[in-house]
């Protein structure tokens, strides 16, 4: 098991693109997956890990080796990390087995067929890329990585190319063998559910810099930022006004009414609606707002209604006993107190993830 540093890392190009500074620490043995959406740099990112960008300035360490800084480039092949592509970038003159003993010539036969085993492609190992299907190929690409005794493990959209009813298979065998081997794996993806299957921790990303990161459970519960909570939570939105109310308090105004700003952040600021937070309200409720009915879909003895609120959508539960159609009009109850966050919380201070990897609680 390794450990990843990255330390005031910056990459830019000549089209306008920069990347950083970026400042983390992974923990040995740690899953996190970079997610946020395309052109954020995640790719980027992943690529600087693994040496194949150069970063114009920052270090990295993997372990308690420096690959990157102070004059020091470590080659790709050398920093003991396997990469699986989005495509695979398979070779396609060459068996499956033969992708393995390429990239890594000492393994036997045996240890080679035991590997595609592992991956779900015994009685495979003769076949070439162009006579597997999508999600065995990436199963070969993941294998192929593997070969080499990685210390870390880094995948980019994997399953992007796999169809969708395999996605949750191929997540929990690339989970399965990680803790196997007691790797530390980095994943990037689009998907939230993905980087949920996949990793235990998520690096959020939002125009070349971290927006947020933590344990995938803790910013589920209670993200910092209003972008987080969009992006990975599925929240609902809405910008919050500035006003002072008729006492001259500082507050904010909402869909779902005015709130003294009290500990809110100060600057602009959103409400955010997790999923959860607000129901169809009863008669005597509060803090409500109107909504107009969008979509209707049935959920066993429930129903998903999508409903729009102020230009945005949220999502509430409702009987299915109720007679709810689209276009009509909901009142929906924002329940418990209104949460305020900040927009994006860029900056290039440090954020870790540091749990060992017996540490999964």
């Amino acid at each position: 098991m390794v450990s990843i540093e990255l330390q005031d890392l910056v990459f830019e190009r000549r089209k306008g693109f920069r990347l950083g500074p970026i400042s983390l620490t992974l923990g040995d043995g740690s899953r996190t997956a970079l997610v946020g959406p395309s052109g954020c740099g995640k790719t980027t990112l992943l690529r600087c890990l693994a040496g194949l960008e150069t970063p114009g300035s920052g270090s990295i360490r993997i372990g308690d080796r420096l690959v990157q800084g102070d004059g020091v480039h470590v080659p790709a092949d050398k920093r003991r990390i396997g990469f699986v592509f989005q495509d695979g970038a398979l070779w396609p003159h060459k068996t499956a087995m033969a992708h393995l003993r390429f990239v890594a010539p000492r393994l036997s036969r045996k240890d080679a067929k035991a590997l595609l085993h592992a991956v779900g492609l015994e009685g495979r190992e003769r076949r070439r890329p162009a006579q597997l299907s999508g999600g065995e190929r990436q199963r070969l690409a993941l294998a192929r990585a593997l070969a080499i005794t990685p210390d870390v493990l880094v995948l980019d959209e994997p399953l992007a190319s796999v169809d969708v009813h395999l996605r949750d298979e191929l997540a929990l065998l690339v989970r399965r063998l990680t803790e196997e081997r007691a790797l530390t794996l980095v994943v990037v993806t689009h998907d939230r559910d993905e980087a949920l299957a996949m990793a235990d921790d998520v690096v959020i990303l939002r125009e070349g810099h971290v927006v947020e990161q933590g344990a995938a459970r803790d910013v589920l519960r209670a993200p910092r930022t209003s972008f987080a909570a969009s992006f990975l939570c599925r929240a609902s939105v809405w910008p919050a006004e500035a006003v002072a109310d008729e006492r001259g308090i500082d507050s904010l105004r909402t869909p779902f009414g005015t709130f003294e700003r009290n500990g809110a952040p100060t600057g602009p600021v959103s409400v955010v609606v997790l999923p959860g937070e607000a129901r169809i309200a009863a008669q005597d409720a509060t803090n409500v707002a109107r909504a107009r009915v969008l979509r209707v879909l049935p959920r066993g003895d429930r129903a998903l209604v999508t409903a729009e609120v102020a230009g945005r959508t949220i999502e509430l539960f409702a009987d299915a006993s109720d007679t709810i159609d689209v276009g009509d009009t909901l009142t929906v109850e924002l329940l418990g107190k209104p949460r305020f966050l900040v927009p994006d919380r860029r900056s290039g201070e440090r954020v870790s993830s540091t749990k060992k990897n017996g540490d999964r609680s």
